[in-house]
């Protein structure tokens, strides 16, 4: 039997009849079946009853909807690729071809028998196991488009190694700018002196009767007030004009 024939028979041992015919429905037309069947001719059997053609046509056609997963990248299959984590719906034996060994493969102390084998060259069939994959599970995938060259001149390359080092130069800068330590400015008299005056109307709004408020309010006014004072002392003194001689 050849390959063809053992995954048909692994087909029809996995799924029923009614299966088989809803598969072949799905992925063949009414007039595809129609066809096949026509091409088939059946005799009757021993009880003089002849199987339908139309039921082997579904079975041969649903035969086809079944590889081996290098079956399927076949152009004669459609060049069709396994779904990511598949997993094969029959397992069966199928023929592959073994090549034979090659002269310069064998031992040096081979018969001369299978040295001359070797020299003939060719190979032998085996049978072995194989995993078949539905047509619903594989797909056409588009092949990968060739990589475009990044850089298609010297002077590309060079102006690329050129912003590289800009970058690395701006994020320098930026980097010992972060680091310094950030200057506040001291506030100015005037801002003193209006913290001050609005610390005191805080401390007069207060109610006599709360004197937890009161005592808050009375040292906060005094906090703004010393550092108003303060603040007048550090100003420092208007440098004394001086004084101008003339000579005649």
């Amino acid at each position: 039997m050849k390959n063809n024939d053992l995954i048909a028979a692994a087909v029809c041992a996995q799924y029923t009849p009614e299966q088989l015919h809803k598969l072949a429905i799905h992925y063949y037309t009414a007039a595809e079946i129609a066809d096949a069947a026509a091409k088939i001719i059946v005799e009757p059997g021993e009880g003089g009853t002849a199987p339908d053609p139309v039921e082997i046509a579904e079975e041969t056609l649903c035969a086809a909807l079944f590889h081996t997963f290098d079956g399927w990248k076949s152009p004669r299959n459609g060049g069709l690729s396994v779904k990511r984590g598949e997993k094969a719906v029959i397992r069966c034996k199928l023929w592959k071809y073994k090549d034979g060994p090659k002269p310069e493969d064998l031992p040096a102390d081979a018969d001369p028998l299978t040295r001359a084998a070797a020299e003939q060259g060719g190979g032998d069939y085996c049978m072995t196991s194989a995993y078949l994959f539905g047509r619903w599970q594989v797909e056409k995938r588009e092949p990968k488009k060739p990589a475009e060259k990044r850089f298609k001149t010297l002077d590309d390359i060079k102006a690329y190694n050129r912003m590289l080092a800009d970058q690395r130069k701006a994020a320098k800068v930026a980097a010992a700018q972060q680091d310094k330590p950030q200057q506040t400015s001291a506030p100015s008299a005037a801002d003193l002196k209006k913290a001050a005056d609005k610390a005191k109307r805080e401390f007069m709004a207060v109610s006599e009767d709360d004197r937890p408020a009161q005592a808050a309010a009375l040292a906060k006014w005094r906090e703004a007030r010393k550092a108003c004072e303060d603040a007048k002392q550090a100003v420092p003194a208007p440098a004394a004009a001086c004084e101008q001689i003339s000579m005649f």
